[in-house]
């Protein structure tokens, strides 16, 4: 004879179930780290686009929400980006890249070797900088942008 399952059994039962559901969506939604070369598949595309100074191939890059805040807090929009953008003399250099992020949403942090002109001022040098994507389609967006570059 089986003993009758007890109010005990059936919340050992319910907790192991919630367990369960709670890692499969905590899993699902994880934060990963991302390599460095994953990371470029980003960067690449919205650095190509800038270096060319043309706003057609840079607002294909720039998701809608996108927002930029420079280190003088300086911050634009994505319509008042696109009319204020620095003029690139070279393709910067990444390096020291760490990302971390999700299927859809990518965090970057880097170092970024630079030769160019914003707001008129030079900035030349290696600066840190902070860059958030968003995933749309088979292309990642940049939503997201700290540039802590001194200027002039």
């Amino acid at each position: 004879m089986h003993p009758s399952p007890t109010r005990r059994d059936f919340s050992i039962v319910a907790l192991m179930g919630l367990s369960t559901l709670a890692a499969s969506a905590a899993q699902a939604g994880a934060t990963v780290e991302i390599s460095p070369e994953e990371a470029l598949q980003a960067l690449d595309p919205w650095v190509d686009a800038l270096v060319t100074g043309d706003p057609a191939l840079i607002d294909k890059v720039l998701a809608p929400e996108y927002q930029t805040l420079r280190s003088n807090g300086v911050g634009h929009d994505k319509a008042s980006y696109l009319k204020s953008l620095p003029r690139q003399n070279v393709r910067p250099k990444f390096s020291g890249i760490v990302a971390t992020g999700t299927a859809d949403i990518m965090v970057i942090r880097y170092l970024i070797e630079t030769d160019q002109v914003i707001e008129g001022k030079e900035v030349k040098g290696v600066s840190p900088r902070l860059s958030v994507f968003r995933r749309e389609g088979e292309s990642w967006l940049i939503s997201a942008h700290a540039n802590f570059a001194q200027l002039g």
